[in-house]
């Protein structure tokens, strides 16, 4: 649900009230039960037993989370890299100091748990202020566009509850909005309207500082088509353990036989078989058990079927399976896992255009203070999936594309060098320093020679 307005002109106080309650009314809702799925409290948790006795055991098995961590982890475990034939000294040192690599890694999850991320960048407070980085949580963050194809952005909206310190009871919201020329604060009451001043200041990054993810164009989660699934799945093994519960507690019948001629009796009787653990009978009585026939088979062939279902429709292989990686090569290995690829691959084009505007606005305050800004346009972001990697296949593939690619290119597929510039320099010189080693030594056998001679 896209807000829009035709231009920074339309973004008042009144109207950031107006869309900060459809905001709450429209989608706090979806992204509170997104997040109970992720932290574990699934529907199941309600259910109740259909009779006071039966067992009713509320099992959850949290593919949610197995989702996520593993494809946001898949996607940017490793930190992303940044190369560019322009000097970027600075901006990394910006980018190291602030962390980013701590919220790329948060964006993921965000992206992945809710079908977007935001992050606000902001100018730290100390005596020398740089650019820092914060995620936000999706219920407190908004961006509304220009109402063009373009979909320009023209203001970014964060705000949070305020509390009543006596009572804890939610009272109101401060909000903060950003446009590229200002900044504008204001509290709201707990109705959405306007309460008291609203204050402004400029904008020294000259854009809007609220940066929206997609994680993909519907902007939904990665299990969130998958609910109804994980549902089934906790219902089919909340019901086998009940089954089991069922099939100890069973219901003895007892033919020939009575165990009392009146309930206090019987009630003795009852008590007496439970704590010793033994019942005498009469010659001809019969004793059995009521049992309710479960199909074992059949339920284990259910319950692995909405597993695979899970996996399938999410993309997500089972890395438990004895079968996954057993010995495959790296090839084998990339089929394996070509529709997860395919899946990164989208969720990587909405992650880049937002660390390009992240760029743009650190490049911003570079230029403020003296420094030269740098073109986004020249930067190439490498995005390395963390992925088990056979160095040994690495290896000849950079042997076989040596002289085709440049050696910063090959060396950046390298998992283990961070800095792949820095890394071929430092070749580069230490062949120097050994080329320079040898001629000293040729010199030195050239002159012992001469002097024999």
């Amino acid at each position: 649900m896209p807000f829009l307005l035709k231009d920074a002109s339309e973004v008042t106080p009144q109207k950031i009230c107006e869309y900060i309650k459809m905001h709450r009314n429209n989608l706090s809702a979806r992204y509170q039960r997104l997040e109970d799925y992720y932290t574990g409290k699934h529907d199941i948790l309600l259910r109740r037993p259909k009779r006071r006795d039966d067992p009713c055991n509320n099992v959850v098995c949290n593919y949610a989370k197995y989702i996520s961590d593993i494809g946001s982890g898949f996607l940017i475990g490793e930190p992303v890299s940044y190369q560019s034939e322009e000097d970027l000294t600075d901006l990394l040192k910006w980018f190291k100091s602030a962390e980013v690599d701590v919220q790329d890694n948060d964006n993921a999850e965000d992206q992945s748990i809710y079908g977007v991320a935001y992050e606000l960048v902001y100018m730290s407070s100390d005596e020398s202020p740089t650019p820092k980085t914060a995620s936000i949580h999706p219920s407190q963050a908004f961006v509304i566009y220009n109402s063009t194809v373009e979909l320009k952005p023209i203001a970014g909206v964060y705000y949070h509850e305020t509390r009543d310190t006596v009572t804890q009871q939610v009272n109101g919201y401060d909000a903060e909005i950003s446009t590229d020329k200002q900044y504008m604060r204001f509290h709201l009451t707990a109705d959405y309207a306007l309460d008291g001043e609203v204050t402004t200041e400029g904008n020294p990054f000259g854009m809007v500082t609220l940066i929206e993810i997609y994680n993909n164009r519907f902007l939904q989660g990665d299990f969130e088509q998958l609910i109804s699934l994980i549902d089934g799945y906790n219902k089919q093994q909340s019901n086998r353990i009940d089954d089991k519960e069922n099939f100890v507690n069973s219901l003895m019948v007892l033919k020939g036989q009575t165990l009392g001629y009146n309930q206090d009796e019987k009630a003795e009787t009852y008590q007496d078989i439970k704590d010793n653990g033994v019942i005498e009978l009469t010659e001809g009585s019969d004793l059995s058990f009521l049992t309710r026939q479960s199909d074992q088979q059949g339920d284990q062939l259910l319950t692995e079927s909405i597993a695979k279902d899970i996996h399938k429709f999410s993309y997500i292989p089972d890395l438990t399976d004895e079968h996954f990686a057993a010995n495959v090569s790296g090839v084998a290995m990339q089929f394996k896992l070509w529709g997860l690829m395919q899946l990164m691959k989208k969720k990587e084009r909405y992650i880049k255009e937002g660390l390009r505007y992240r760029i743009k606005l650190f490049s911003a305050i570079l230029a403020i203070k003296g420094k030269k800004p740098v073109d986004v346009e020249n930067v190439t972001i490498t995005i390395t999936r963390n992925l088990p990697k056979n160095l040994v296949e690495l290896a000849q593939v950079i042997g076989n594309l040596s002289g085709i690619c440049s050696n910063e290119t090959l060396v950046a597929q390298l998992p283990f060098v961070e800095d792949p510039a820095a890394e071929v320099e430092k070749a580069a010189e230490e062949k120097r320093q050994a080329m320079d080693e040898q001629f000293v030594m040729s010199t030195a056998a050239v002159t012992q020679n001469n002097d024999a001679e």
